[in-house]
């Protein structure tokens, strides 16, 4: 199964990240990772035709997943995995919410979500066979 993980790239989230990624490729998925693709030559373009390569080249990846996973930390997640996850909704991809916290949910990310597991312990428990819709009951705003 091919899946993009949206996650925040913050130092404190990216021992989540890894351990989220690492397990998906040991089950065999083709896992996308964004904070592992480089754009060549990056510092040779000004900003803003930096961030449209690597926009583009996310939007092309989420296009190419059968699946998102995303890593939530609650309603002030990340907005590039927020927007990931809506974005990747909104044009029929299955969104697997990854609560980290159990802290209150966006209403976005919670109602724009195919499945939600908890914590990294949830994911590796869920079963990608049959994907079921699974939910919690956490607060949205």
């Amino acid at each position: 199964m091919k899946i993009y993980l949206a996650t925040p790239f913050s130092e404190d989230k990216r021992n989540d990240m890894y351990r989220a990624l690492n397990f998906l490729r040991s089950e065999g998925h083709d896992v996308y990772a964004p904070v592992e693709h480089i754009i060549e030559h990056a510092w040779d373009y000004p900003n803003n035709e930096w961030g449209l390569m690597v926009f583009q080249a996310d939007i092309s990846a989420i296009k190419n997943s059968d699946i998102i996973v995303m890593l939530s930390y609650g309603r002030m997640s990340t907005a590039g995995a927020n927007w990931e996850a809506g974005y990747a909704y909104g044009i029929g991809k299955k969104v697997i919410v990854v609560e980290m916290t159990g802290e209150v949910m966006s209403l976005m990310v919670a109602n724009g979500r195919y499945a939600t597991v908890r914590g990294i312990d949830g994911l590796m428990n869920y079963d990608f066979s049959s994907m079921p819709k699974t939910r919690t009951t956490t607060e949205q705003k």
